[in-house]
């Protein structure tokens, strides 16, 4: 048993490549297995800020319209599956949509602080630059985008208390 923990720990090369890999399919297992109700849960800690001035902080601190549509995405909610029937359902799905994306390259993130821990100091520069490249930029973009679908939303919360 010893000499199988000596492969692993501490991690480096390939093991850690597959855990940290492993780790970003766990992810999204978890944050696909949540509902919509829990997600609605979670709104309050992921809704903008105010000091993100509706998301154009992100374009002004990191020109994310240049780059954006360059990130690969997985999801079914990104630009060009965007519904043309901007239903108050749809709008409600896409945040929700958008708190997952989020909440996933968190865990990542959470993952990785923990990979920290188990790996030689000499990989910790690494992980962290894999860690801000392959998640932050994912982050940044949903930050940017929420705020004009919440602003949607608004909208349309007012039209149906006109009707």
């Amino acid at each position: 048993m010893k000499q199988l923990l000596d492969i692993f720990i501490p991690l480096t090369g390939l093991p850690l490549a597959i855990l940290v890999i492993a780790s970003m399919f766990l992810s999204s297992f978890i944050v696909n297995a949540i509902d919509y109700k829990t997600l609605r849960r979670l709104y309050p800690f992921y809704r903008t800020r105010k000091w993100e001035k509706n998301g154009q902080i992100y374009q002004h601190l990191f020109k994310v319209r240049q780059w954006k549509d360059y990130v690969p995405s997985v999801s079914t909610f990104d630009k060009k599956n965007l519904s043309r029937d901007i239903s108050p359902e749809y709008i409600t799905q896409y945040l929700l949509e958008s708190i997952r994306a989020e909440l996933c390259h968190d865990l990542i993130i959470l993952f990785s602080l923990i990979f920290l821990a188990i790996t030689p100091s000499s990989m910790n520069s690494r992980i962290i630059l894999w860690t801000i490249v392959a998640n932050v930029p994912c982050i940044i973009i949903q930050r940017y985008n929420r705020p004009r679908f919440e602003a949607l939303a608004r909208r349309e919360a007012r039209n149906q208390e006109r009707k």
